[in-house]
């Protein structure tokens, strides 16, 4: 029987066996070139997890921005809860908040430059060469915050002696039209420059026209030999994102249970789950319909238990800019490289996920980074010795507004400051036996200053459900907060008749708020609810030293037969969190070890690709709501968890025919949360914590709310589908005088969790989503015609669901695109 170091081999072994009798008359699979461990090497000889696409392929499977990723590698999630920040899982590995204190739990590398807040501009694949996802942490060459991995997007540059260029232009269904260009220029025998533009319009995929996009992005380069041993490119980009983001679909919400429970499906202990009209939970419908905002309003906010003022619409506007370069220089000593970037970020969006009235974001970001990397050799041994920096500076404000509760929040300055030093080594054994070291030390600084004005509204009126039965907050009519981005804003906005005796001073107590009687009978001028602000200030700082390091063994098995072997160290920085009491978390980390082997058989026509791994997740980083201790309810992050992450993943490419690939991708995932439990407060003992897990009274804190144990160990990672498979199929044919390729591909995931608090609705059901395009050339590679359809059967996949306490515990859903199709032609000359 296979022992789990032998399977790979095994596998290998007894596919290439199978396929043997159809493979007689194919040509070779192409090879695919990458740079992700610091040199050119092709995808077959990389010892390491990773995926890649190049533009072609790109191009076909429709990969324009950060979301549609997970097409490059089936192991990565791609998510957006709100804003323009993406949300990053590899192998369930990741979390649910990013935002200007908190950083991603995967590095996203722009043409050699880590970004340090991704976003979901098109910018980022502009004319691209091609796309590498690594998996797993990237503790020696990437150092920081790839826990999880890597990406690096990588743009075509401009080559020396050539004038060409290309043009393309898209129409697709809701409204999508896309024009881009690039052009390569050959200005002397020396120098080339290349200039790459692109326009993208789209209206919503949501009844409401939520969705909608309009970006333009800019990119020009510069690339010169300045002697025989030196080289020199330049580049710098502009864009712009707008449109409306994403917008969360009204599912229902949980509701107290005054009897017995209800035989809804997704109703858990304590709480009835009272589904939202059908023309309210339509995956596409949106949250602005009539329907939606009219249900909207008929919930009640908590702790106003007031009416909600309907949402604002969302929106984007965001700015980035940047200019990078990159120095070769073939040295006596080596290969030295040196690259720097400096970037700018202005965004200014407003989103409503997962069912606030307004969250305000207004900030302002700007980066400087560094890196030197020498290659060479001593001996039998190949050396990377490196050195980076990394500068960056947040300053903004921000304000989540939940209609009972808003939180402003001024960030005069959130800083980081990285420097590494770094080397691998590689020491050749013989021709065929290879072993690895590397070893990076990171010294972090990590600075933020910032205040937050809590605004709370507070119920004070108690009426019976019914007759004799029992009292709960009552205090419909009442006005909720207007949502405002600052302080001055927010108060600018409450009717003076709402403050009889004035708007609160800063952190001086409640004063009356609305003007709704108290009992029958009570003076018109008493009320129902008390409004206060409480503030939050912090100016902290937090310094990390951190080792990391990689070993591995490489093994040319065959001509065409790599096994490796390897075990890999990261981690991610920690970070603050705008409440007292709770201003700093620390690192997370993860240890990686891998088996792989990659494999190509029948002189080039079959590959196998095989990769065993087993992840140790610890010190988790989890952000969710609760108390801080000077009683406000906020969002903070905090190290709650630890994690067993293992499983399989098996690849095979088969060129079946002269004229036909099968392509194929299984992984096969075990993700265990071994630990995972945090202190959740409600209004009192008799409120239970909203959750999918074991739960378990503690005490009243000072602030008078109940603190509950939520204990979520034991449950299946998030983002964790169990079974992953892709399957397609690349038919070449001839019409006429026309090449024709027609491809297919299907995607299944499993049944996964896409929400923090392990509810029902937050367990996304398996399903199958099927693409297809048709790609049409004269075969003199003048032009192009493609064709697509994408999520032809049209399937509701929930890509995020959400629990908002505030508002009657409302749960929310963010979906992937419907059926899309259309049409794309290209012209190259």
């Amino acid at each position: 029987m296979p022992t789990y170091k032998t399977l790979p081999l095994v596998v290998s072994a007894v596919t290439a066996t199978l396929a043997a009798p159809y493979l007689h008359a194919q040509t070779a699979l192409e090879e695919v070139v990458v740079t992700a461990q610091r040199k050119a090497e092709t995808l077959q000889d990389a010892a390491l997890p990773i995926d890649a696409a190049g533009e072609a392929e790109l191009n076909r499977i429709g990969v324009s921005d950060a979301s549609m990723l997970s097409k490059v590698s089936p192991a990565l999630t791609v998510a957006s809860a709100g804003g323009s920040n993406n949300i990053f899982f590899v192998r369930g590995v990741g979390n649910f908040a990013v935002n200007a204190y908190t950083d991603s739990a995967l590095a996203f590398n722009i043409d050699g430059i880590a970004i340090g807040r991704p976003t979901a501009t098109t910018a980022s694949f502009l004319d691209v060469n091609r796309i590498e996802v690594l998996k797993g942490p990237q503790g020696t060459l990437y150092g920081r915050n790839a826990t999880a991995g890597a990406i690096n997007v990588i743009p075509n540059t401009p080559t020396l002696g050539e004038t060409s260029g290309s043009l393309s232009a898209e129409l697709g269904n809701y409204g999508k039209t896309g024009f881009s260009g690039a052009v390569n220029l050959a200005l002397d025998e020396q120098w080339a420059a290349r200039l790459s533009l692109a326009k993208l319009d789209s209206d919503g995929y949501n009844d409401d026209g939520t969705g909608a996009t309009d970006d333009t992005a800019l990119r020009g380069q510069l690339f010169g030999e300045l002697s025989d041993n030196v080289s020199l490119r330049i580049a710098a980009d502009y864009s712009t994102s707008q449109g409306d983001g994403s917008a969360p679909i009204y599912r229902g919400n949980y509701g107290f249970q005054f009897g017995p429970p209800s035989d809804n499906p997704n109703t858990i202990d304590h709480y009835d789950f009272n589904p939202a009209p059908s023309n309210v939970s339509d995956a596409f419908g949106g949250p602005l319909t009539p329907e939606a905002q009219a249900y909207y309003q008929s919930l009640a906010t908590v702790p106003a238990f007031t009416t909600p003022n309907p949402t604002a619409k969302p929106f984007l506007d965001n700015t980035f800019w940047g200019v990078n370069a990159e120095l070769n220089a073939a040295l006596d000593i080596g290969d030295l490289v040196v690259i720097a970037g400096y970037r700018e970020a202005e965004a200014d969006n407003l989103f409503i996920n997962p069912g606030m009235q307004a969250a305000i974001i207004q900030d302002d970001q700007e980066q400087f980074s560094l890196e030197a990397r020498l290659s060479t050799s001593t001996g039998p041994v190949d050396w990377i010795l490196g050195g980076y920096y990394f500068d960056e500076k947040v300053s903004g404000l921000a304000s989540y507004n939940q209609q009972s509760i808003q939180s402003t929040q001024g960030i005069d300055a959130s800083t980081s400051e990285s420097k590494a030093v770094f080397a691998r080594g590689t020491f050749n054994v013989s021709d065929s036996f290879r072993l690895v070291g590397g070893l990076r030390y990171t010294d972090d600084e990590k600075q933020f200053t910032g205040r937050s004005d809590t605004f709370v509204n507070l119920c004070i009126r108690y009426l019976p459900v019914f007759p004799g039965g029992p009292e709960i907050p009552n205090c419909q009519g009442a006005p909720a907060i207007p949502a405002g981005a600052t302080v001055a804003d927010t108060l600018a906005l409450i009717d003076a008749a709402d403050l009889p005796v004035g708007a609160p001073g800063i952190g001086t107590g409640p004063v009356p708020y609305g003007q709704v009687p108290l009992f029958p009978g009570a003076p018109a001028t008493a009320t129902a609810n008390l409004l206060l602000i409480n503030p939050t200030e912090i100016n902290q700082t937090q310094t990390a030293e951190e080792i990391t390091y990689r070993l591995a063994a490489e093994w040319d098995v065959g001509a065409d037969s790599l096994l490796y072997a390897s075990f890999e160290t990261g981690y991610r920085s920690g970070g603050f969190s705008l409440a007292a009491g709770r201003e700093q978390y620390d690192p997370e980390y993860l240890d990686a070890f891998t088996l792989g082997s990659k494999n190509r058989f029948f002189e080039d026509r079959l590959q196998i690709n095989a990769e065993l791994f087993h992840w140790q997740y610890d010190d988790q980083q989890a952000s969710h709501f609760g108390v801080d201790a000077s009683g406000n309810s906020t969002l903070y992050t905090e190290n709650i968890g630890s994690s067993t992450i293992e499983g399989l993943e098996l690849d095979v490419l088969l060129a079946a025919t002269s004229s036909t690939r099968l392509r194929a991708n299984v992984q096969y995932l075990k993700n265990t949360i071994d630990d995972f439990s945090f202190v959740q407060p409600t209004a009192d003992p008799d409120v239970h914590v909203v959750t999918g897990c074991d739960s378990s009274f503690i005490e009243l804190n000072a602030a008078g709310n109940a603190l509950w144990q939520v204990d979520c160990s034991g449950q299946e990672g998030r983002n964790s589908p169990e079974w992953t498979a892709t399957f397609g199929v690349d038919q070449q044919f001839s019409l006429v005088d026309i090449n024709a390729v027609l491809s297919l591909d299907a995607r299944y995931r499993d049944d996964r969790w896409v929400g923090f608090d392990f509810t029902p609705p937050q367990r996304a059901e398996s399903v199958t989503t099927l693409d297809a395009t048709l790609q049409l050339d004269a075969g003199d590679g003048q032009w192009s015609l493609l064709a697509y359809a994408r999520n032809i059967t049209n399937e509701e996949v929930q890509s995020v669901t959400q629990v908002l306490s505030e508002m009657s515990n409302l749960v929310t859903s963010v979906y992937e695109p419907p059926r899309t199709y259309g049409l794309r032609f290209n012209y190259f000359f």
